[in-house]
C-alpha cells in the first residue's frame, strides 16, 4: 500500500496525467482485472491514494516515478551544461 509519506514524494515528480500512463504501462504489460478488464482511471488513483493495495499497480507507479524522476534529473543537468559553460 502507498503510504502518505510516498505519495507526497510521487506528486513532487507526478503532474497532471500521471494516471493514464499508469494505464498504459500496465496495458503494455498485460495486467489486467480479476474479470480480464483493463484497470481504469479511477481504480489507479485510488491505490496511488491509498485507499485500495494492488501489487502490480503499485509496482508500475514506482516503475514510472522512476523513470520521470531520471529524466528531470537529465533535464537539470542539461540545463547546468548550457547555463554554466
Amino acid at each position: 500500500m502507498i503510504t502518505t509519506a510516498q505519495k507526497k514524494k510521487l506528486k513532487v515528480v507526478f503532474k497532471k496525467g500521471y494516471a493514464q500512463e499508469v494505464q498504459q504501462k500496465l496495458n503494455e504489460k498485460g495486467i489486467v482485472s480479476r474479470n480480464g478488464t483493463p484497470y481504469g482511471i479511477s481504480f489507479i488513483t485510488h491505490v496511488f491514494n491509498g485507499r485500495y493495495e494492488n501489487f502490480g499497480i503499485e509496482e508500475t507507479i514506482i516503475e514510472l516515478y522512476q523513470i520521470k524522476l531520471a529524466e528531470a534529473k537529465a533535464i537539470i543537468e542539461r540545463r547546468k551544461e548550457i547555463f554554466n559553460a
